[in-house]
Protein backbone atom coordinates (compact mmCIF):
# COMPACT_ATOMS: atom_id res chain seq x y z
CA UNK A 1 0.00 0.00 0.00
CA UNK A 2 2.71 2.40 1.01
CA UNK A 3 4.12 2.41 -2.78
CA UNK A 4 1.49 4.22 -3.68
CA UNK A 5 2.08 7.89 -3.92
CA UNK A 6 -1.99 8.32 -3.01
CA UNK A 7 -1.38 6.06 0.41
CA UNK A 8 1.89 8.08 1.37
CA UNK A 9 0.52 11.34 0.71
CA UNK A 10 -2.16 10.57 2.77
CA UNK A 11 -0.84 8.72 5.62
CA UNK A 12 1.46 11.56 6.13
CA UNK A 13 -1.47 14.05 6.53
CA UNK A 14 -3.59 11.10 9.03
CA UNK A 15 0.17 11.54 11.30
CA UNK A 16 0.26 15.07 10.81
CA UNK A 17 -3.29 15.66 11.89
CA UNK A 18 -3.60 13.10 14.80
CA UNK A 19 -0.20 14.80 16.40
CA UNK A 20 -1.21 18.37 15.96
CA UNK A 21 -5.03 17.72 17.22
CA UNK A 22 -3.46 15.20 19.51
CA UNK A 23 -1.03 18.72 21.32
CA UNK A 24 -3.26 20.75 20.95
CA UNK A 25 -6.09 19.09 22.95
CA UNK A 26 -3.49 18.61 25.38
CA UNK A 27 -2.13 22.12 25.52
CA UNK A 28 -6.09 23.61 25.80
CA UNK A 29 -7.03 21.26 28.63
CA UNK A 30 -3.51 21.56 29.78
CA UNK A 31 -3.90 25.68 30.01
CA UNK A 32 -7.61 25.31 31.38
CA UNK A 33 -6.58 23.26 34.17
CA UNK A 34 -3.60 25.76 34.98
CA UNK A 35 -5.92 28.66 34.50
CA UNK A 36 -8.55 27.47 36.84
CA UNK A 37 -5.93 26.44 39.67
CA UNK A 38 -4.06 30.20 39.08
CA UNK A 39 -7.46 31.81 39.31
CA UNK A 40 -8.33 29.52 42.78
CA UNK A 41 -4.60 30.15 43.90
CA UNK A 42 -5.27 34.39 43.98
CA UNK A 43 -8.74 34.08 45.42
CA UNK A 44 -7.14 31.99 48.42
CA UNK A 45 -4.17 34.18 48.64
CA UNK A 46 -6.55 37.06 49.12
CA UNK A 47 -8.47 34.92 51.81
CA UNK A 48 -5.67 34.16 53.59
CA UNK A 49 -4.66 37.65 53.30
CA UNK A 50 -7.87 38.68 55.03
CA UNK A 51 -7.55 36.48 57.73
CA UNK A 52 -4.35 37.31 58.66
CA UNK A 53 -5.25 40.80 58.93
CA UNK A 54 -8.47 40.18 61.23
CA UNK A 55 -6.30 37.48 63.11
CA UNK A 56 -3.49 40.27 63.93
CA UNK A 57 -4.94 41.94 66.53
CA UNK A 58 -5.26 38.33 68.77
CA UNK A 59 -1.20 37.95 68.05
CA UNK A 60 -0.59 41.42 69.24
CA UNK A 61 -3.25 40.95 72.35
CA UNK A 62 -2.53 37.73 73.23
CA UNK A 63 -6.11 36.48 73.09
CA UNK A 64 -4.55 33.26 71.16
CA UNK A 65 -7.61 30.80 72.98
CA UNK A 66 -10.12 32.84 70.57
CA UNK A 67 -8.34 32.84 67.59
CA UNK A 68 -10.07 29.17 67.05
CA UNK A 69 -14.07 30.78 67.35
CA UNK A 70 -12.84 33.52 64.92
CA UNK A 71 -11.64 30.75 62.37
CA UNK A 72 -14.44 29.01 62.75
CA UNK A 73 -16.66 32.23 62.09
CA UNK A 74 -14.84 33.46 59.24
CA UNK A 75 -14.82 29.76 57.49
CA UNK A 76 -18.73 30.14 57.67
CA UNK A 77 -18.34 33.65 56.25
CA UNK A 78 -16.31 32.62 53.32
CA UNK A 79 -17.22 28.93 52.65
CA UNK A 80 -13.18 27.78 52.64
CA UNK A 81 -11.59 25.80 55.34
CA UNK A 82 -9.47 28.28 57.67
CA UNK A 83 -6.87 27.40 59.74
CA UNK A 84 -4.43 29.84 61.65
CA UNK A 85 -1.01 28.92 63.34
CA UNK A 86 1.33 30.40 65.48
CA UNK A 87 5.16 30.21 64.25
CA UNK A 88 5.66 27.07 66.10
CA UNK A 89 3.30 24.99 63.88
CA UNK A 90 0.56 24.73 66.64
CA UNK A 91 -2.79 24.85 65.40
CA UNK A 92 -4.67 28.10 67.01
CA UNK A 93 -7.94 27.09 65.21
CA UNK A 94 -9.41 25.95 62.61
CA UNK A 95 -13.05 26.28 61.24
CA UNK A 96 -13.25 22.59 60.72
CA UNK A 97 -11.87 20.53 63.37
CA UNK A 98 -10.64 21.59 66.76
CA UNK A 99 -7.03 22.87 67.25
CA UNK A 100 -6.35 19.85 70.62
CA UNK A 101 -6.40 17.40 68.53
CA UNK A 102 -4.54 18.26 65.58
CA UNK A 103 -0.89 17.60 65.00
CA UNK A 104 2.03 20.17 64.56
CA UNK A 105 1.85 21.96 60.69
CA UNK A 106 5.13 23.23 61.25
CA UNK A 107 6.12 20.24 58.52
CA UNK A 108 3.64 21.61 56.05
CA UNK A 109 5.07 22.36 52.78
CA UNK A 110 2.89 25.49 52.10
CA UNK A 111 3.58 26.55 55.85
CA UNK A 112 7.34 26.19 55.71
CA UNK A 113 7.24 27.97 52.24
CA UNK A 114 5.29 30.86 54.01
CA UNK A 115 7.83 31.34 56.54
CA UNK A 116 10.38 31.01 53.84
CA UNK A 117 9.57 33.57 51.41
CA UNK A 118 6.37 35.30 52.74
CA UNK A 119 3.64 33.03 50.56
CA UNK A 120 3.25 29.38 50.70
CA UNK A 121 0.41 27.07 48.17
CA UNK A 122 0.69 23.20 47.93
CA UNK A 123 -1.98 21.19 46.14
CA UNK A 124 -1.90 17.45 48.25
CA UNK A 125 -4.33 14.84 49.13
CA UNK A 126 -6.18 15.81 52.65
CA UNK A 127 -6.30 12.44 54.68
CA UNK A 128 -8.96 13.96 57.05
CA UNK A 129 -11.34 15.04 54.21
CA UNK A 130 -10.43 12.26 51.45
CA UNK A 131 -10.16 14.98 48.58
CA UNK A 132 -7.46 17.09 46.71
CA UNK A 133 -6.98 20.12 48.43
CA UNK A 134 -5.46 23.21 47.32
CA UNK A 135 -3.82 24.98 50.70
CA UNK A 136 -2.29 29.02 50.29
CA UNK A 137 -0.36 30.23 53.74
CA UNK A 138 0.90 33.52 54.76
CA UNK A 139 2.50 35.11 57.38
CA UNK A 140 1.01 37.19 60.33
CA UNK A 141 3.43 39.55 61.44
CA UNK A 142 3.21 42.11 64.17
CA UNK A 143 5.47 44.77 64.72
CA UNK A 144 7.49 43.24 61.57
CA UNK A 145 7.94 40.36 63.65
CA UNK A 146 6.44 36.83 62.24
CA UNK A 147 3.96 35.33 64.97
CA UNK A 148 1.78 33.17 63.16
CA UNK A 149 0.40 31.57 60.04
CA UNK A 150 -2.71 32.04 58.47
CA UNK A 151 -3.66 29.25 56.48
CA UNK A 152 -7.21 29.03 53.51
CA UNK A 153 -8.25 25.75 51.40
CA UNK A 154 -10.52 24.79 49.47
CA UNK A 155 -11.56 21.17 47.99
CA UNK A 156 -10.66 20.61 44.28
CA UNK A 157 -13.46 18.70 43.64
CA UNK A 158 -15.60 21.00 41.60
CA UNK A 159 -12.55 21.88 39.91
CA UNK A 160 -11.97 18.55 38.46
CA UNK A 161 -15.30 18.00 38.20
CA UNK A 162 -15.25 21.22 35.98
CA UNK A 163 -12.20 20.34 33.94
CA UNK A 164 -12.92 16.80 33.26
CA UNK A 165 -16.39 17.87 31.42
CA UNK A 166 -14.31 20.30 29.53
CA UNK A 167 -11.30 17.94 28.51
CA UNK A 168 -14.39 15.21 27.54
CA UNK A 169 -15.44 18.31 24.94
CA UNK A 170 -12.13 19.01 23.64
CA UNK A 171 -11.25 15.00 23.33
CA UNK A 172 -14.97 14.44 21.53
CA UNK A 173 -13.95 17.73 19.37
CA UNK A 174 -10.57 16.63 18.56
CA UNK A 175 -12.02 12.70 17.48
CA UNK A 176 -14.48 14.35 15.17
CA UNK A 177 -12.28 17.10 14.07
CA UNK A 178 -8.95 14.07 13.18
CA UNK A 179 -12.02 11.49 11.26
CA UNK A 180 -12.99 14.82 8.96
CA UNK A 181 -9.86 15.44 8.68
CA UNK A 182 -8.34 12.24 7.45
CA UNK A 183 -11.10 11.84 5.21
CA UNK A 184 -10.54 14.56 3.63
CA UNK A 185 -6.78 13.75 3.41
CA UNK A 186 -7.72 10.78 2.06
CA UNK A 187 -10.15 12.48 -0.74
CA UNK A 188 -7.44 15.22 -1.99
CA UNK A 189 -4.76 12.62 -1.95
CA UNK A 190 -6.90 10.61 -4.08
CA UNK A 191 -7.67 13.99 -6.27
CA UNK A 192 -3.85 15.21 -6.08
CA UNK A 193 -2.67 11.54 -7.37
CA UNK A 194 -5.39 11.26 -10.14
CA UNK A 195 -4.11 13.48 -12.78
CA UNK A 196 -0.32 12.12 -11.77
CA UNK A 197 -1.18 8.40 -13.01
CA UNK A 198 -2.43 9.76 -16.08
CA UNK A 199 0.75 11.38 -16.83
CA UNK A 200 2.52 8.09 -15.54
CA UNK A 201 0.36 6.69 -18.52
CA UNK A 202 1.62 8.92 -21.10
CA UNK A 203 5.23 9.20 -20.33
CA UNK A 204 5.12 5.23 -20.37
CA UNK A 205 3.54 5.85 -24.33
CA UNK A 206 6.18 8.34 -24.78
CA UNK A 207 8.94 6.36 -24.13
CA UNK A 208 7.94 3.47 -26.71
CA UNK A 209 8.28 6.51 -28.80
CA UNK A 210 4.94 8.40 -29.02
CA UNK A 211 5.06 12.37 -29.79
CA UNK A 212 1.58 13.49 -30.36
CA UNK A 213 -0.10 13.15 -27.48
CA UNK A 214 -1.89 15.59 -25.10
CA UNK A 215 -3.04 15.87 -21.68
CA UNK A 216 -6.58 17.57 -21.10
CA UNK A 217 -5.73 20.13 -18.50
CA UNK A 218 -8.72 19.69 -16.07
CA UNK A 219 -7.84 21.94 -13.18
CA UNK A 220 -5.83 25.36 -12.38
CA UNK A 221 -3.70 23.95 -9.23
CA UNK A 222 -0.45 22.55 -9.22
CA UNK A 223 -1.09 19.42 -11.01
CA UNK A 224 -2.79 21.72 -14.05
CA UNK A 225 0.28 23.61 -14.55
CA UNK A 226 2.21 20.15 -14.43
CA UNK A 227 0.34 18.85 -16.56
CA UNK A 228 0.61 22.28 -19.39
CA UNK A 229 4.25 21.96 -18.39
CA UNK A 230 4.01 17.95 -19.84
CA UNK A 231 2.29 19.04 -23.12
CA UNK A 232 4.79 21.79 -24.04
CA UNK A 233 7.58 19.87 -23.10
CA UNK A 234 6.19 16.95 -25.68
CA UNK A 235 6.00 19.94 -28.63
CA UNK A 236 9.81 21.32 -27.42
CA UNK A 237 11.00 17.52 -27.12
CA UNK A 238 9.28 16.63 -30.62
CA UNK A 239 10.85 20.48 -31.28
CA UNK A 240 14.47 18.75 -29.97
CA UNK A 241 14.43 15.80 -31.90
CA UNK A 242 13.88 17.25 -35.29
CA UNK A 243 16.88 19.66 -34.36
CA UNK A 244 19.05 16.70 -33.33
CA UNK A 245 17.90 14.71 -36.52
CA UNK A 246 18.75 18.50 -38.26
CA UNK A 247 22.37 18.82 -36.56
CA UNK A 248 23.48 14.64 -37.11
CA UNK A 249 22.87 15.58 -41.13
CA UNK A 250 24.31 18.79 -40.69
CA UNK A 251 27.32 17.44 -38.95
CA UNK A 252 27.74 14.40 -41.31
CA UNK A 253 27.64 17.07 -44.04
CA UNK A 254 30.50 18.79 -42.97
CA UNK A 255 32.47 16.21 -41.87
CA UNK A 256 32.12 14.48 -45.10
CA UNK A 257 33.22 18.00 -47.01
CA UNK A 258 36.13 19.00 -44.36
CA UNK A 259 39.28 18.67 -46.05
CA UNK A 260 41.32 16.79 -43.23
CA UNK A 261 41.15 13.22 -42.33
CA UNK A 262 38.93 12.28 -39.31
CA UNK A 263 38.74 9.37 -37.64
CA UNK A 264 36.75 8.12 -34.64
CA UNK A 265 38.68 4.87 -32.81
CA UNK A 266 37.41 3.07 -29.85
CA UNK A 267 39.43 1.98 -26.31
CA UNK A 268 40.08 -1.05 -28.69
CA UNK A 269 42.13 0.76 -31.59
CA UNK A 270 38.65 -0.20 -33.78
CA UNK A 271 37.72 2.67 -36.26
CA UNK A 272 33.83 3.33 -36.09
CA UNK A 273 34.05 6.52 -37.80
CA UNK A 274 35.76 7.62 -40.99
CA UNK A 275 35.17 11.24 -43.30
CA UNK A 276 35.52 11.40 -46.52
CA UNK A 277 38.83 12.83 -46.32
CA UNK A 278 40.38 10.29 -44.57
CA UNK A 279 39.28 7.74 -47.05
CA UNK A 280 41.01 10.24 -49.66
CA UNK A 281 43.82 10.38 -47.96
CA UNK A 282 44.31 6.49 -47.27
CA UNK A 283 42.54 5.61 -50.94
CA UNK A 284 39.73 3.44 -48.68
CA UNK A 285 36.00 2.51 -49.15
CA UNK A 286 33.99 2.78 -45.67
CA UNK A 287 33.95 -1.11 -45.52
CA UNK A 288 37.22 -1.65 -45.77
CA UNK A 289 38.12 1.22 -42.49
CA UNK A 290 35.24 0.66 -40.15
CA UNK A 291 35.54 -2.19 -37.76
CA UNK A 292 39.05 -2.28 -38.92
CA UNK A 293 42.05 -1.53 -36.33
CA UNK A 294 43.90 1.42 -37.22
CA UNK A 295 46.99 -0.01 -38.15
CA UNK A 296 45.45 -2.01 -40.69
CA UNK A 297 43.56 1.28 -42.33
CA UNK A 298 46.59 3.80 -42.05
CA UNK A 299 49.25 0.88 -42.86
CA UNK A 300 51.85 3.49 -41.10
CA UNK A 301 53.81 2.85 -37.69
CA UNK A 302 54.25 6.35 -36.76
CA UNK A 303 50.50 7.53 -37.01
CA UNK A 304 49.57 4.45 -35.31
CA UNK A 305 52.35 5.49 -32.22
CA UNK A 306 50.71 8.30 -31.93
CA UNK A 307 47.27 6.92 -31.38
CA UNK A 308 48.90 4.79 -28.76
CA UNK A 309 50.14 7.31 -26.93
CA UNK A 310 47.29 8.92 -26.53
CA UNK A 311 45.09 5.39 -26.04
CA UNK A 312 48.02 5.16 -23.03
CA UNK A 313 48.45 8.52 -21.34
CA UNK A 314 45.05 10.00 -21.73
CA UNK A 315 46.22 13.49 -23.13
CA UNK A 316 46.74 15.13 -27.36
CA UNK A 317 49.36 14.09 -28.76
CA UNK A 318 50.60 15.78 -32.13
CA UNK A 319 53.15 14.54 -34.73
CA UNK A 320 54.27 15.29 -38.63
CA UNK A 321 54.56 12.22 -40.57
CA UNK A 322 56.13 11.71 -43.97
CA UNK A 323 53.62 8.99 -45.99
CA UNK A 324 55.62 9.19 -49.11
CA UNK A 325 59.24 10.41 -49.11
CA UNK A 326 59.24 13.87 -50.51
CA UNK A 327 55.84 14.17 -51.53
CA UNK A 328 53.54 13.63 -49.12
CA UNK A 329 53.60 15.46 -45.86
CA UNK A 330 50.92 14.35 -42.68
CA UNK A 331 50.11 16.19 -39.70
CA UNK A 332 48.35 14.05 -37.20
CA UNK A 333 46.38 15.20 -33.56
CA UNK A 334 44.82 12.38 -32.03
CA UNK A 335 42.91 13.91 -29.29
CA UNK A 336 41.17 11.57 -25.86
CA UNK A 337 37.11 10.89 -26.12
CA UNK A 338 35.93 12.93 -22.87
CA UNK A 339 34.07 10.90 -20.58
CA UNK A 340 35.10 7.80 -22.47
CA UNK A 341 37.75 5.49 -24.39
CA UNK A 342 38.49 5.86 -27.62
CA UNK A 343 40.06 9.08 -29.22
CA UNK A 344 39.39 11.50 -32.59
CA UNK A 345 42.51 11.33 -34.91
CA UNK A 346 42.96 14.70 -36.97
CA UNK A 347 45.19 13.94 -39.86
CA UNK A 348 46.05 17.19 -42.17
CA UNK A 349 47.63 17.16 -45.56
CA UNK A 350 50.81 19.57 -44.92
CA UNK A 351 52.33 18.58 -48.16
CA UNK A 352 51.32 22.32 -49.86
CA UNK A 353 52.76 23.79 -46.36
CA UNK A 354 55.83 22.13 -46.55
CA UNK A 355 56.62 23.26 -50.11
CA UNK A 356 55.92 26.82 -49.54
CA UNK A 357 57.97 26.48 -46.37
CA UNK A 358 61.13 25.40 -48.84
CA UNK A 359 59.63 28.48 -50.95
CA UNK A 360 60.41 30.31 -47.52
CA UNK A 361 64.16 28.99 -47.25
CA UNK A 362 64.88 29.79 -50.67
CA UNK A 363 63.54 32.70 -50.12
CA UNK A 364 65.97 33.57 -47.38
CA UNK A 365 68.20 31.63 -48.72
CA UNK A 366 68.45 33.78 -52.00
CA UNK A 367 67.75 37.57 -50.08
CA UNK A 368 71.08 36.43 -47.82
CA UNK A 369 72.78 35.59 -51.17
CA UNK A 370 72.01 39.13 -52.73
CA UNK A 371 72.78 41.03 -49.71
CA UNK A 372 75.90 39.22 -48.60
CA UNK A 373 77.38 40.40 -52.71
CA UNK A 374 76.76 44.20 -52.23
CA UNK A 375 77.98 44.18 -48.42
CA UNK A 376 80.99 42.38 -50.02
CA UNK A 377 81.75 44.65 -52.87
CA UNK A 378 81.00 47.67 -50.67
CA UNK A 379 83.42 46.61 -47.92
CA UNK A 380 85.94 45.92 -49.91
CA UNK A 381 85.71 49.17 -51.74
CA UNK A 382 85.72 50.86 -48.55
CA UNK A 383 88.81 48.86 -46.87
CA UNK A 384 90.28 49.91 -50.54
CA UNK A 385 89.69 53.66 -50.02
CA UNK A 386 90.97 53.22 -46.44
CA UNK A 387 93.96 51.76 -47.94
CA UNK A 388 95.19 55.22 -49.66
CA UNK A 389 93.54 55.33 -52.75
CA UNK A 390 92.31 58.29 -52.11
CA UNK A 391 94.68 60.61 -53.42
CA UNK A 392 94.17 59.61 -56.83
CA UNK A 393 91.16 60.90 -58.44
CA UNK A 394 90.25 58.34 -60.84
CA UNK A 395 90.53 55.49 -58.93
CA UNK A 396 88.51 57.20 -56.57
CA UNK A 397 85.52 58.25 -58.82
CA UNK A 398 85.38 54.72 -59.91
CA UNK A 399 85.20 53.13 -56.46
CA UNK A 400 82.74 55.63 -55.86
CA UNK A 401 80.29 54.78 -58.69
CA UNK A 402 80.71 51.50 -57.74
CA UNK A 403 79.87 52.03 -54.04
CA UNK A 404 76.73 54.23 -55.65
CA UNK A 405 75.65 51.29 -58.07
CA UNK A 406 75.76 48.84 -55.46
CA UNK A 407 73.48 51.29 -52.69
CA UNK A 408 71.12 51.59 -55.30
CA UNK A 409 71.05 47.84 -55.86
CA UNK A 410 70.43 47.40 -51.90
CA UNK A 411 67.53 50.17 -52.30
CA UNK A 412 65.55 48.46 -54.98
CA UNK A 413 65.71 45.08 -53.03
CA UNK A 414 64.78 47.25 -49.63
CA UNK A 415 61.76 48.71 -52.39
CA UNK A 416 60.59 45.90 -53.48
CA UNK A 417 60.35 43.89 -50.57
CA UNK A 418 58.59 46.87 -48.98
CA UNK A 419 56.36 47.54 -51.66
CA UNK A 420 55.29 43.86 -51.90
CA UNK A 421 54.23 43.94 -48.27
CA UNK A 422 52.42 47.13 -48.73
CA UNK A 423 50.39 45.52 -51.09
CA UNK A 424 49.65 42.61 -49.47
CA UNK A 425 48.41 44.18 -46.73
CA UNK A 426 45.91 46.55 -48.79
CA UNK A 427 47.62 49.25 -47.58
CA UNK A 428 48.24 50.14 -51.17
CA UNK A 429 44.94 52.12 -52.36
CA UNK A 430 44.69 52.28 -56.21
CA UNK A 431 44.26 55.92 -57.83
CA UNK A 432 41.59 54.39 -60.63
CA UNK A 433 41.05 57.38 -63.52
CA UNK A 434 41.12 56.81 -67.29
CA UNK A 435 44.35 56.00 -68.84
CA UNK A 436 45.70 55.82 -72.28
CA UNK A 437 47.45 52.61 -72.29
CA UNK A 438 49.56 53.41 -75.20
CA UNK A 439 51.28 56.24 -73.37
CA UNK A 440 51.48 54.50 -70.38
CA UNK A 441 54.09 52.33 -72.77
CA UNK A 442 55.65 54.32 -74.29
CA UNK A 443 56.61 55.69 -71.21
CA UNK A 444 57.82 52.99 -69.61
CA UNK A 445 59.68 51.95 -73.09
CA UNK A 446 61.40 55.69 -72.82
CA UNK A 447 62.58 54.75 -69.22
CA UNK A 448 64.60 51.38 -70.09
CA UNK A 449 65.80 51.80 -73.56
CA UNK A 450 68.79 53.24 -72.92
CA UNK A 451 69.14 49.71 -70.70
CA UNK A 452 68.23 47.80 -73.68
CA UNK A 453 70.85 49.48 -75.99
CA UNK A 454 73.35 48.29 -73.79
CA UNK A 455 72.20 45.24 -73.42
CA UNK A 456 71.67 45.50 -77.19
CA UNK A 457 68.29 44.48 -77.82
CA UNK A 458 65.45 46.04 -79.55
CA UNK A 459 62.52 47.27 -77.94
CA UNK A 460 58.89 47.16 -80.62
CA UNK A 461 55.87 48.50 -79.52
CA UNK A 462 52.85 47.68 -81.70
CA UNK A 463 49.88 49.37 -80.30
CA UNK A 464 46.39 49.65 -82.65
CA UNK A 465 44.98 53.00 -82.65
CA UNK A 466 41.89 53.24 -81.46
CA UNK A 467 42.57 51.11 -78.29
CA UNK A 468 39.99 51.92 -76.03
CA UNK A 469 41.49 53.81 -72.30
CA UNK A 470 41.94 51.44 -68.90
CA UNK A 471 40.15 52.42 -65.40
CA UNK A 472 43.17 51.89 -63.46
CA UNK A 473 46.01 53.61 -61.73
CA UNK A 474 48.81 54.69 -63.65
CA UNK A 475 51.32 54.61 -61.40
CA UNK A 476 51.04 51.41 -61.22
CA UNK A 477 50.39 49.81 -64.51
CA UNK A 478 53.66 51.84 -65.19
CA UNK A 479 54.94 49.54 -62.51
CA UNK A 480 53.80 46.18 -63.72
CA UNK A 481 55.08 47.43 -67.03
CA UNK A 482 58.66 48.03 -65.52
CA UNK A 483 59.07 44.61 -63.85
CA UNK A 484 57.84 42.56 -66.84
CA UNK A 485 60.01 45.09 -69.60
CA UNK A 486 63.20 44.83 -67.07
CA UNK A 487 62.60 40.88 -66.53
CA UNK A 488 62.52 40.70 -70.44
CA UNK A 489 65.87 42.53 -71.07
CA UNK A 490 67.46 41.06 -67.87
CA UNK A 491 66.53 37.30 -69.74
CA UNK A 492 67.64 38.03 -72.84
CA UNK A 493 70.69 37.66 -75.26
CA UNK A 494 71.84 40.01 -76.56
CA UNK A 495 70.47 40.68 -80.43
CA UNK A 496 67.27 39.53 -79.32
CA UNK A 497 64.13 41.68 -79.38
CA UNK A 498 61.70 42.17 -76.83
CA UNK A 499 57.81 43.25 -78.12
CA UNK A 500 55.15 45.24 -76.55
CA UNK A 501 51.83 45.10 -77.96
CA UNK A 502 48.40 45.60 -76.86
CA UNK A 503 44.26 45.08 -77.70
CA UNK A 504 41.25 45.27 -76.54
CA UNK A 505 39.38 41.63 -75.20
CA UNK A 506 35.42 42.12 -74.49
CA UNK A 507 35.26 44.84 -71.56
CA UNK A 508 39.28 44.88 -70.96
CA UNK A 509 42.82 46.26 -72.79
CA UNK A 510 44.91 43.18 -72.94
CA UNK A 511 48.63 44.24 -72.48
CA UNK A 512 51.38 41.16 -73.34
CA UNK A 513 55.43 41.70 -73.06
CA UNK A 514 56.75 39.52 -75.26
CA UNK A 515 60.41 38.13 -75.48
CA UNK A 516 63.09 35.62 -77.42
CA UNK A 517 64.87 35.05 -74.44
CA UNK A 518 66.21 32.13 -72.67
CA UNK A 519 62.77 30.92 -71.46
CA UNK A 520 61.51 29.70 -67.95
CA UNK A 521 61.35 25.92 -67.65
CA UNK A 522 57.76 23.59 -67.66
CA UNK A 523 57.64 23.06 -63.91
CA UNK A 524 58.62 26.87 -62.42
CA UNK A 525 55.96 28.37 -64.79
CA UNK A 526 52.78 27.59 -62.41
CA UNK A 527 55.17 29.03 -59.62
CA UNK A 528 56.87 32.50 -61.08
CA UNK A 529 53.69 34.56 -59.54
CA UNK A 530 54.37 33.60 -55.76
CA UNK A 531 56.06 35.46 -53.33
CA UNK A 532 59.86 34.33 -52.54
CA UNK A 533 59.47 31.90 -55.72
CA UNK A 534 63.05 31.87 -58.08
CA UNK A 535 63.13 29.78 -61.34
CA UNK A 536 66.17 28.13 -62.12
CA UNK A 537 69.58 29.78 -61.75
CA UNK A 538 69.43 30.27 -66.00
CA UNK A 539 66.73 33.04 -65.38
CA UNK A 540 67.89 34.08 -61.55
CA UNK A 541 70.23 36.98 -62.60
CA UNK A 542 70.45 38.16 -59.34
CA UNK A 543 66.97 39.15 -58.77
CA UNK A 544 65.01 38.76 -55.14
CA UNK A 545 62.17 36.77 -57.46
CA UNK A 546 59.85 39.34 -55.53
CA UNK A 547 58.66 41.19 -58.98
CA UNK A 548 56.37 39.27 -60.22
CA UNK A 549 55.16 38.44 -57.32
CA UNK A 550 54.25 42.31 -57.07
CA UNK A 551 52.73 42.29 -60.78
CA UNK A 552 50.65 39.61 -59.83
CA UNK A 553 48.92 41.25 -56.86
CA UNK A 554 48.58 44.81 -58.41
CA UNK A 555 46.65 43.14 -61.41
CA UNK A 556 44.79 41.78 -58.97
CA UNK A 557 43.94 44.39 -57.33
CA UNK A 558 42.54 46.15 -60.32
CA UNK A 559 39.95 42.74 -60.68
CA UNK A 560 42.18 41.49 -63.51
CA UNK A 561 44.59 38.47 -63.96
CA UNK A 562 48.03 38.25 -65.12
CA UNK A 563 49.45 34.81 -66.60
CA UNK A 564 52.30 33.43 -68.98
CA UNK A 565 53.33 31.52 -71.34
CA UNK A 566 56.65 30.05 -72.46
CA UNK A 567 59.13 27.47 -74.29
CA UNK A 568 62.15 26.88 -72.40
CA UNK A 569 65.34 28.57 -75.00
CA UNK A 570 62.45 30.19 -77.35
CA UNK A 571 61.81 33.16 -74.73
CA UNK A 572 58.55 33.69 -73.10
CA UNK A 573 55.04 35.92 -73.15
CA UNK A 574 54.07 37.55 -69.97
CA UNK A 575 49.78 39.16 -70.78
CA UNK A 576 47.83 40.76 -68.10
CA UNK A 577 44.28 42.60 -68.68
CA UNK A 578 43.23 45.62 -67.53
CA UNK A 579 39.19 46.45 -67.39
CA UNK A 580 38.21 48.89 -69.90
CA UNK A 581 37.00 52.52 -69.22
CA UNK A 582 32.90 53.00 -69.31
CA UNK A 583 32.00 55.32 -72.41
CA UNK A 584 30.71 58.84 -71.25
Amino acid sequence: MFRSIRWRIATAFIVLIIVCIGGLSAYLMHFVRGNYLNNLELQLTNQAQLIGDVSEPYFAGGWTEDVDALAKKLGEQIDSRITIIDKGGVVLGDSDKKPVVMENHSNRPEVTQALFSGLGTSIRYSTTLGCDMMYVAIPVTVDDEVVGISRVSLPLTEINKSLGHISRIIIGGAVIATIIAILLAIQISRTTTEPVKKLTQISKRMAEGEFDLKIRVTSRDEVGDLAGAFNKMMVRLKEMIGLLTTERDRMSAILSNMADGILVIDGESKVIMINQAGEKIFQLSPDKALGHTFIEVVHDHEIDDILQRCLNTREQQTGLVEVEPGKQFLGVIATPLSGQSGSVVLLQDLTEIRRLEAVRRDFISNISHELRTPVASLKVLAETLQGGVVDDPVVTKDFLNRINTETDRLAQMVNELGELYRIESGEVSLEMASIDVGEVVAQTVGRLKAQADRAGLSLVVDIPSGLPEAQADKERVEQVLVNLLHNAIKFTPSGGRVNISAKAEGNSVQVSVADTGVGIPADDLPHIFERFYKADKARAGGGTGLGLAIVKHVVEAHGSKVWAKSIEGKGATFTFTLPAALKP
